[in-house]
């Protein structure tokens, strides 16, 4: 008989006796797993002005800043364009108004807001703006969102438009929507004003401005504003229009009191 098969028979009988003294062979080893954690990613850094550097405090004592926006100078008319393209939808001719003065020069759908301030007052609304190309137009010209809400631009028309935005000269993001009745859902997580276009209607135009905090206000037809529940302090007020250049001014806040930020600014 060879080695190997004497190895097999004597393996065979001392599982034999092991199995008449009561005793087991040992069972085979438990399969082990290994359990592998999922890899971690980094979340992408914060940009100046996102989400989550505004936090909401009580406010004792707040105070008030009015004011009112006014314009020097020419002010532009509206521009009228042709329209060469989708006439059954956009008509024959349309008017790029997209400045509002009133009696006295006084500027309409500017915005205002404390520049810096960390801390204050909950928002009360913000989380999602709404523009509807319309008419061939974007409507409304002018809104604010919160940093981090929602943009959500939809097409009422039965033609293609797209949404090119803009901050500054660059592109957000650039999207077609050909048919009626679609919509596009944006978050945007950096303060600062987005320009709308559409590259199919070069007069469709509209600005969204993404506020990083709640102490804002846009003007109204009489170009007047109102911040209120703002902290005692010393602050810097800034005024935006997207025809207009930036101006700002300093004020003081007194507890409970009220302090005027009244601007001019100046037609090119």
């Amino acid at each position: 008989m060879s080695s190997k098969c004497l190895s097999v028979v004597a393996l065979a009988a001392t599982l034999v006796v092991l199995a008449a003294c009561g005793g087991a062979a040992p069972p085979p080893p438990a399969e082990t797993k290994t359990e592998t954690a999922p890899p971690t990613v980094a979340e992408p850094a914060a940009e100046a002005g996102e989400a989550g550097e505004y936090q909401v405090a009580t406010v004792a004592d707040g105070g008030i800043i009015t004011g009112k926006v006014t314009v020097t100078g020419e002010v532009p008319k509206g521009e009228k364009v042709e329209v060469n393209k989708d006439n059954a939808v956009c008509g024959n001719e349309k008017t790029i108004d997209d400045v509002r003065v009133g009696a006295g020069n006084t500027l309409a759908d500017a915005v205002v807001w404390i520049d810096g301030i960390s801390s204050g007052k909950a928002w009360s609304d913000g989380q999602m703006a709404t523009v509807d190309q319309q008419g061939c137009h974007y409507t409304p010209w002018i809104q604010a969102i919160a940093v981090g809400g929602s943009l959500n631009v939809v097409n009422s028309d039965a033609v293609l438009h797209n949404i090119h935005a803009y901050r500054g000269e660059e592109t957000l993001f650039n999207i077609a929507q050909p048919m009626k009745g679609q919509s596009t859902k944006k978050t945007i997580t950096q303060a600062g004003p987005v320009h709308l276009k559409c590259d199919v209607h070069s007069w469709m135009s509209a600005y969204v401005f993404v506020a990083p905090h709640p102490y804002f206000a846009i003007t109204k037809e009489d170009g007047s504003f109102s911040i209120g529940d703002v902290p005692p302090g010393d602050y810097t007020v800034k005024v935006w229009h997207g025809k207009f250049a930036e101006k700002s001014m300093q004020v003081k806040v007194d507890a409970k009191g009220s302090a005027t930020a009244d601007f001019s600014v100046a037609a090119s």
